[in-house]
């Protein structure tokens, strides 16, 4: 999963914030959703981690038990999904899918494939920890949309208690990166609860939809990454940037406020704003933000 900004409308696809404290609810009147027409798709993440009756089947399959039994559940579960003899998996950067179309599909980001690792190591009886990696930006341009994303990968077994009984090598964990970034092991990387994991789902469906020019189906994705993650100021943001889009500038700026409210460097959400702000005539608010935004990164990111 490569990144998403768009200029001058952004979408931040993965740089979700944790909190520590239960998340603020979304603002009142943020949502609008006369102004859209029903989604054509249904829209959510129930079924993220189901199992298709495929994935059922290759669990249970000959090969698979000879793997687990000669290199363990963690190993095993490793080796399937990066030999390219047994799934013969491919990274895509396009769609965000569950776990079962990714399966099907044979391919899909590393959002795609951390979840359907995640489908099948908990069928397993795994435990997983998700993670996001923290990389250097790099923005890819999508007609007149800029789109920056985040690196996640998933680490799978459980990881034993560090006292003086166990050493670092007593670690049970193992990292499953399916598109690893150069130096992967020196980057720091940044835990994710499984909340956070679906909201970022959801916002890349509201930004893929975005890209393919379905505005009214990117409103639901990103309505429903809000509410799954209200702590997330990328969600917020997406959602400024659909209602940039649909000529709803008021609701835009209070979306980007939310995302702000929730992340004040928040830079991606800075370069919406500032020229939301000039073209609705406060030049001083736009100017004064524009600047600050300069301040954070004087030096624009590579475009891919």
């Amino acid at each position: 999963m490569k990144r998403a900004l768009l200029q001058p409308w952004a979408l931040a696809l993965a740089m979700l914030a944790g909190c520590a404290t239960p998340p603020p609810a979304p603002p009142p009147a943020l949502f609008l959703d006369a102004a859209f027409a029903p989604p054509s798709e249904a829209i959510g993440a129930d079924n993220l981690f189901t199992l298709s009756p495929a994935m059922q089947a290759y669990l249970r399959s000959p090969a698979f038990k000879v793997l687990l039994r000669t290199r363990g559940r963690e190993r095993g579960l490793l080796d399937a999904l990066t030999s390219q003899q047994d799934l013969k998996l491919d990274y895509d950067a396009g769609a965000t899918r569950p776990a079962a179309a990714t399966y099907a599909a044979r391919a899909g980001n590393c959002l795609s494939l951390v979840i359907m690792t995640a489908a099948f190591a908990r069928e397993l009886g795994l435990t997983v920890r998700y993670q996001s990696v923290n990389v250097e930006d790099a923005w890819r341009r999508e007609g007149t949309l800029y789109l920056v994303a985040a690196h996640v990968n998933i680490a799978l077994g459980h990881r034993k208690p560090r006292d003086l009984l166990y050493d670092d090598k007593a670690d049970q964990e193992l990292v499953v990166d399916f598109l690893p970034p150069p130096d992967a092991a020196r980057l720091r990387t940044r835990p994710l609860d499984e909340g956070e994991l679906v909201a970022l789902f959801l916002n890349n469906r509201a930004a893929e939809t975005l890209v393919q020019g379905h505005i009214d189906d990117a409103y639901w994705w990103a309505r429903a990454a809000v509410h799954a993650n209200p702590a997330s100021a990328t969600a917020y943001n997406t959602l400024g940037v659909i209602y940039q889009r649909h000529g709803l500038l008021p609701l835009a700026e209070r979306a980007y406020r939310a995302a702000l409210g929730r992340d004040p460097d928040n830079l991606v959400t800075m370069q919406n704003l500032w020229p939301l702000l000039a073209r609705l005539g406060r030049a001083e608010e736009a100017q004064a933000l524009a600047q600050r935004a300069a301040a954070i990164q004087p030096v624009p990111p590579p475009l891919m």
